[in-house]
């Protein structure tokens, strides 16, 4: 007898680009605040929560997506907001320090993009951390967080598509469970 095409595990979260950036993230931001920040300093423990969050919440909703659409979907906009956070404070830390943030036009700004839209792998930015100065890093950070923010909006989007097609757990048991008793 053939299984049941329901609650099939999606693709390990460990696969998916959205997690690698957000894994980036958190290393370059543990790193950065090793480096930067006070321990003593309460922004020290939310931008590493923030960063922490946004990649976990990506961990826990692709570990329930088998059984929940909606838990999945939930999780990486709890992730997404997290990331905001993070972005907030990275902006935050510019603003104050006056570090020049560069113009989407800026050469160095397009190139920039284009390295983080082609490197999902934290060792890849772990190895140029130690030859960046705080402009250059912030602004790879902003290029990060804002890319992986977009990434999240558009694997939601993917999420609901699935679930329109597809249907929910329940749907999805009850065609499984009446194509079972089809002679």
């Amino acid at each position: 007898m053939q299984q049941p095409d329901f609650a099939r595990q999606k693709t390990s979260y460990r696969n998916l680009n959205v997690y690698k950036k957000a894994q980036a993230i958190y290393d370059l931001t543990y790193l950065f605040l090793e480096n930067h920040i006070s321990k003593k300093d309460r922004t020290y423990d939310q931008m590493l929560q923030a960063a922490r969050s946004g990649k976990q919440n990506i961990v826990e909703g692709r570990s329930d997506a088998a059984i929940s659409a909606e838990m999945e979907i939930k999780l990486f906009g709890v992730a997404r907001g997290s990331l905001h956070e993070l972005l907030n404070d990275y902006e935050d830390y510019t603003r104050t320090r006056k570090i020049t943030v560069w113009a989407h036009d800026f050469p160095r700004a397009i190139k920039l993009r284009e390295i983080c839209k082609n490197n999902n792998d934290s060792s890849f930015y772990t190895a140029l951390y130690p030859r960046l100065n705080d402009e250059e890093f912030c602004n790879m950070m902003l290029t990060l967080l804002h890319q992986e923010i977009r990434m999240l909006d558009s694997f939601i989007e993917l999420i609901k598509q699935d679930f329109l097609k597809n249907g929910g757990i329940k749907e999805q048991m009850l065609k499984a469970r009446l194509k079972s008793r089809k002679p």
